[in-house]
């Protein structure tokens, strides 16, 4: 007597690997997969770094060491314009997130000015450049929501700048004369510091504005024979050492 085959039909075997074809086509479909046990972990990890209030143990960092970057523009000193100011500074920065507790920072820009005084002495100052870099230091490094930052700034910033003076009246020591007078091509090179505090509060996805209010304190004011300079590019009237900026920031 023959013994019966352990072997499956084939009846049998094309019904498997229909059902096996069927069963995965569903979940392509669907999307789903399943994920590793490595996947999980890292998902695990990822949320308790960003969401829990407390670090896990060795960890110092919340965030990682680059969280990208972004581009901003000072908006105040042009807001000052439509108000009647007759200098101003046009300036473009970029920051560097890291840890998101430092923000270094690279500034570029160029100023100007065109005042009168009271008695009508005319102070011009052509279109020259400026160079800014320092970095914000964020007091909420480590907080789960970090969407909103504040802390302190430090920069320091140079300028070039040239300047005409005119309609200056004069006194003659010998013979008692008055007359006007004009000091053409002055040429300065300026240094100075920023320290102060800031603000920045996330609007959208890729969009922030902030405040900042800083001391000016010069480092080497520029200066010529005949005088300083009443204005310095990316600075403001040099007689202020109080400087305020209104930033809208594009966050890459």
């Amino acid at each position: 007597m023959r013994k019966p085959s352990t072997s499956p039909s084939p009846i049998r075997l094309a019904a498997l690997v229909a059902m096996f074809f069927t069963a995965n086509v569903s979940l392509l479909a669907q999307g789903s997969s399943i994920p590793t046990t490595s996947a999980v972990k890292e998902k695990r990890a990822e949320g308790d770094a960003t969401a829990s209030a407390t670090l896990p143990e060795g960890q110092k960092y919340r965030y990682a060491t680059f969280n990208g970057m972004s581009v901003s523009f000072n908006l105040f000193p042009p807001v000052m314009n439509l108000f009647g100011k007759d200098y101003g500074s046009y300036e473009g920065t970029l920051t560097i997130d890291l840890h998101r507790r430092f923000f270094p920072q690279a500034t570029a820009g160029v100023g100007y000015c065109n005042a009168e005084s009271d008695d009508f002495v005319r102070y011009h100052s052509k279109m020259r450049p400026f160079l800014k870099a320092g970095m914000l230091y964020n007091f909420k490094y480590n907080e789960p929501a970090a969407d909103d930052i504040w802390g302190v700034l430090l920069r320091f910033g140079y300028a070039y700048s040239e300047a005409n003076v005119s309609n200056l009246y004069y006194t003659d020591a010998f013979w008692g004369e008055t007359g006007p007078m004009s000091i053409d091509g002055m040429k300065f090179h300026s240094v100075w510091m920023e320290l102060g505090g800031f603000i920045k509060v996330q609007i959208s996805k890729h969009l922030s504005a902030g405040w900042d209010l800083s001391w000016k304190p010069f480092l080497h004011r520029g200066s010529v024979r005949q005088g300083k300079p009443y204005f310095v590019p990316g600075y403001g009237v040099a007689t202020s050492q109080i400087g305020m900026g209104f930033h809208v920031y594009f966050d890459l």
